[in-house]
């Protein structure tokens, strides 16, 4: 997967295990859950590939399925523009 960062304009708010997520441009928010706020945190820090074995850690699910989860919540994160190429 090639680099990708949060989009400067993003507006975000961490309310304990979640995240909430405002895009300036369109005014959507996105809430994520725990899950996906350490995969935005993630990204953050540039840790992606990383990423399965933080979430299998933390959660207790195989790293497999988590980076099959982490790809799909970033998949969608990029299509509505919250994150983009570095």
């Amino acid at each position: 997967m090639n680099l990708l960062k949060p989009h400067p304009d993003v507006i975000e708010t961490s309310l304990e295990d979640e995240l909430v997520l405002l895009d300036p441009k369109t005014q959507q928010m996105y809430s994520l859950n725990a899950t996906g706020k350490l995969i935005w945190e993630t990204l953050k820090a540039g840790e992606y590939p990383e990423v399965a074995q933080k979430i299998s850690a933390e959660f207790e699910v195989e790293a497999a399925q988590a980076q099959l989860d982490a790809d799909a919540l970033v998949s969608d994160l990029e299509r509505t523009g919250l994150l983009v190429r570095a």
